[in-house]
This record gives structure tokens, C-alpha cells and sequence, in this order.
């Protein structure tokens, strides 16, 4: 067999075992790029697989009791598409991205932060794979959001644009706001000005660009979809108790007949967060 054969097998296998496994030199480096000494020496932060670093002139900031490996990124969560390459981070001198406690981003993600912009991520949300955040304004995702593959926040449009009978050139950026618990179908799209309320629903394939909380009347626990997105419907959002989705999956198992269950009961238990937070350890 020849070398060039071997160094081919060789070549796949790495790409294989960098999915799962952590990247010691990138994990060092960002680590201790990005953090003060004291922080870094925790490795608070665990990159998996390949990543390039573009640019590590701005801040990591994480407003919480720091663990080593409570950030991850990069750790293969699913098998829901394959990988596209590269993880790519980009952070521009004065921007800061803001971890409030344990992460998790699933492989091939980017992450470009610019022209001073702030990207504040809360606590214990879960990022599926191929996920893009852009930022140059503002962007707040608040805690235990669940945000599968394929969405993009862009709180810009990168240029401007003038209107051809008026003049008028409006700002091309706006901040973005996600509010808590909210649970965000693939492939969505979030762009400047969003912003959601808390227990928000958003249905796959969607494009968000208003402020839904001032729509909504300041009502929690709404289901947004369409694109350009709307309101259709309101009192629904995401079981988050692991033990009460295991409960429903055997229930609706044994009953396969059966469209509906109602049991009020589980009111009381569907943002027990204690399984889910295990889950990030």
C-alpha cells in the first residue's frame, strides 16, 4: 500500500476523532488569549475538532463560577447533517462575547464579532451544528434557549441602503434580544431589531426581524413562524423537563392512538431544569 494511500486513511481518521475529542492546542490558546491568567488556568473553555481563529483581539467574559470545560465548542451533540469544515471565531478588538454559564455549540460554527459589538449568551443553552452569529451592534440570547442547527443572528445588514425617491439612509444594525426559554426551530433566521419574550416558540425556517414582545402585547409563551415571521399562536412553550418528555414519549407509545394528553400536573414540573442541567457537565 502505498504512502500516499496510508496518509489518505490516516487523513480521514483524524477528521473522524477531531469531532469528538478536544483540541489541546486550541483549547490552550484560546484559553489563555482571551481570559486573565487566572481564569484561563481553569480552562473554562474546551474547543473540540478544528477551528480557525481569525481574530482574538476582543474579550471572553464569563459572568459565572467558572468549571473547566463549562464552555464547549465544537462537541458533537447529533448526527442531524454532516460537517462543512472549519469552526471559525472571529472576535475584533473592543467586542466581547459574554458567557453567563454553561454552553454548549455543536461542530462547524461561526462566531464574528465586530465594530465593538457585544454578543451575551446566557445560561445552559444548547447550539446544534452549523450555527452563525454576526454581530457588530448587540446581540442577547437569554438562559436555557434551545436552538438546534442551521440559524443565523445577524443584528446587521453589513451596508447600508438609501431610498431612491427620499434620501433616507436608515442605521444598518439593531440589537437582537431573545428572550428566556425560548426554543427555536433549524434553519431560522434572526436579523436586527428582533426580539422575543420569554417561553417563545419559533417555528423551523423562519425569518424574525420585528419586536415580538411589543406585538404580543408583553405576552409570554407565544409561537412565532412564517417568514417574514408572525404570531400564530399564544399559552404554548417547550417542555424542558427531561423526566416529563420521557414520560410523554412512553405515554403517547402505549397509547398510539390517542391525539392529545392532558394532565395539568406537568404544568408544575415542565421547566424542571435538574436533568438538563446534568446534561452540560
Amino acid at each position: 500500500m502505498s504512502n500516499s494511500i496510508i496518509n489518505r486513511i490516516l487523513g480521514r481518521i483524524e477528521r473522524v476523532l477531531s469531532k469528538t475529542r478536544v483540541n489541546p492546542f486550541a483549547t490552550l490558546y484560546l484559553n489563555f488569549r482571551t481570559l486573565p491568567f487566572a481564569q484561563a488556568c481553569k480552562l473554562p473553555i474546551y474547543v473540540y475538532g478544528r477551528v480557525k481563529f481569525y481574530n482574538l483581539n476582543g474579550n471572553i467574559i464569563i459572568n459565572a463560577p467558572l468549571k473547566s470545560g463549562m464552555i464547549k465548542l465544537g462537541i458533537l451533540q447529533g448526527c442531524f447533517s454532516a460537517s462543512k469544515g472549519n469552526a471559525i471565531i472571529y472576535l475584533a478588538s473592543e467586542s466581547k462575547l459574554i458567557f453567563n454559564g454553561p454552553c454548549k455549540f455543536d461542530y462547524n460554527y461561526a462566531i464574528r464579532i465586530t465594530n465593538g459589538g457585544i454578543v451575551n449568551i446566557g445560561a445552559y443553552i444548547g447550539f446544534g451544528n452549523d450555527i452563525k452569529i454576526y454581530s457588530e451592534n448587540s446581540i442577547t440570547i437569554g438562559d436555557y434557549c434551545r436552538i438546534p442547527f442551521g440559524t443565523c443572528f445577524m443584528d446587521t445588514n453589513f451596508h447600508y441602503s438609501v431610498d431612491t425617491e427620499t434620501g433616507i439612509v436608515r442605521p444598518k444594525s439593531a440589537p437582537i434580544v431573545i428572550g428566556k426559554f425560548n426554543w427555536i426551530g433549524n434553519t431560522t433566521t434572526i436579523m436586527k431589531g428582533t426580539h422575543t419574550p420569554n417561553g417563545a416558540i419559533i417555528a423551523s425556517k423562519s425569518f424574525l426581524n420585528k419586536d415580538f414582545v411589543k406585538l404580543g402585547e408583553n405576552k409570554e409563551n407565544i409561537v412565532i413562524a412564517g417568514s417574514p415571521a408572525k404570531i400564530v399562536a399564544e399559552n404554548s412553550t417547550r417542555v424542558l423537563s427531561i423526566e416529563a418528555e420521557q414520560e410523554l414519549n412512553k405515554w403517547f407509545t402505549n397509547n398510539p392512538n390517542e391525539k392529545i394528553y392532558c394532565n395539568k400536573e406537568l404544568l408544575n414540573s415542565y421547566k424542571d431544569t435538574t436533568a438538563y442541567n446534568k446534561s452540560f457537565e
